[in-house]
């Protein structure tokens, strides 16, 4: 399945470039980088100052697809391993 704006939460965000919109933590808004990896609960980032770790809970985040496009997503529902979130996504009748 071809990743999309419909479907991103049930897709690996590894290698996308995302932009931080908004945050609880005022440290983190306006961040932008290559998502290197994420876990359950974090983010990891790679922006010209260095690697940084970002919660998904408090952060919404502007992530560009392959194919140009932007999708805001709040990290709340980026909850979870993406192995995770896509069993959980399957098993729901949308």
């Amino acid at each position: 399945m071809r990743i999309a704006p419909e479907n991103i939460v049930r897709h690996e965000l590894t290698g996308l470039v995302t932009h931080i919109v908004e945050s609880r933590d005022p440290t983190l808004k306006c961040r932008s980088g290559i998502i290197l990896g994420e876990t359950k609960e974090m983010i990891r980032l790679d922006t010209k100052s260095g690697e940084v770790n970002v919660p998904k809970s408090v952060c919404v985040f502007d992530i560009t697809l392959p194919n140009g496009a932007v999708v805001r997503v709040d990290g709340s529902v980026l909850h979870g391993r993406p192995e995770d979130r896509m069993k959980k996504r399957l098993n729901r009748s949308w």
